[in-house]
């Protein structure tokens, strides 16, 4: 077993390395600001939504490299997306938020949904796009 297990290590683990290779990250904010925020509607109910065009979202970056997205707090902790999370108002009222996001070539569109489909207030929300490729 012991020899086993370090084949599949040394498999894993043995590569060549092209000296013309290098690996490009690039970290991208985005906030959404409430009044900029879309009405869109499906089967589930209005929701919200924001597209950005973002050049650096290629073919290629989405085929062989990788995207991670993040809801970004006002404290600076990040929540990857999809997010989702309960909130109480001062009355009781109790709903849930949904943030997700679309990604194509040089375009991303964040997406922003409540189980009770209210689409106000509006507020300003901020995410980070992590690309790594």
């Amino acid at each position: 077993m012991t020899s086993l297990s370090a084949l599949f290590i040394l498999s894993f683990t043995s590569c060549t390395v092209d000296e013309n290779y290098y690996l490009r990250t690039e970290t991208i904010n985005y906030t959404v600001r409430g009044i900029d925020w879309e009405v869109g509607d499906d089967e589930s109910g209005p929701y919200l939504y924001y597209t950005f065009r973002e050049p650096l979202l290629t073919y290629d970056v989405l085929d062989k490299g990788s995207v991670v997205t993040y809801f970004s707090f006002n404290d600076g902790r990040l929540s990857p997306l999809p997010f989702s999370d309960f909130w109480i108002d001062a009355r009781g009222n109790r709903w849930e938020e949904q943030v997700t996001c679309e990604l194509e070539p040089g375009r991303v569109t964040f997406i922003f949904k409540t189980d009770n489909h209210s689409l106000e207030p509006y507020y300003d929300y901020n995410f980070v796009l992590k690309l790594m490729w």
